[in-house]
């Protein structure tokens, strides 16, 4: 589990690294295109929040992968060691049961866009809408390989089984 994790890690650390490069691109040629030139690249909106769809799931993501999401622990921080493991272990669980819910329901939608594509690009609205089922399943592995570790340690000396 631990393996798909970093492989996936790997994978949307590449994508994200792609993506954002991309945006920054066009964003800054549609710029100078704009206001230097005064031919405006019509698609570069599109492409742009398409691109920080993309970015925003890949990003979650990472961020269920590094535990860096914002979190209010002061009433956690009131629990013995063994309470804070047990509470992280709920958390995750529901977590998990909430992506779970995410996932059952993007599937259809991502479906019922199959045959559309977008007004000034043209692409399929399938590839936009990808990002939605991709970043939370991507999420959804980082937040699992997350509990089974979590399950796997001892609650004294925080040794692996």
């Amino acid at each position: 589990m631990n393996k798909l994790s970093s492989w996936i890690e790997t994978l949307e650390k590449f994508m994200a690294m792609i993506l954002i490069a991309a945006m920054t691109i066009i964003i800054a040629v549609a710029v100078v295109f704009r206001y230097f030139l005064g031919a405006p690249i019509f698609w570069a909106s599109e492409a742009s929040i398409f691109i920080m769809a993309w970015i925003t799931f890949l990003g979650g993501s990472l961020g269920l992968k590094y535990k860096s999401q914002a979190s209010v622990t002061f009433l956690v921080d009131r629990f013995s060691d063994k309470g804070k493991r047990y509470f992280e272990i709920v958390s995750h669980i529901i977590i998990l049961v909430f992506i779970g819910i995410l996932l059952y329901l993007s599937y259809p939608w991502l479906l019922s866009v199959v045959n559309l594509t977008s007004s000034t690009m043209r692409i399929p609205m399938w590839i936009p809408y990808a990002s939605v089922p991709v970043g939370l399943s991507f999420a959804f592995i980082h937040l699992l390989t997350h509990l089974v570790n979590l399950l796997k340690i001892r609650e004294q000396g925080g040794q692996t089984l």
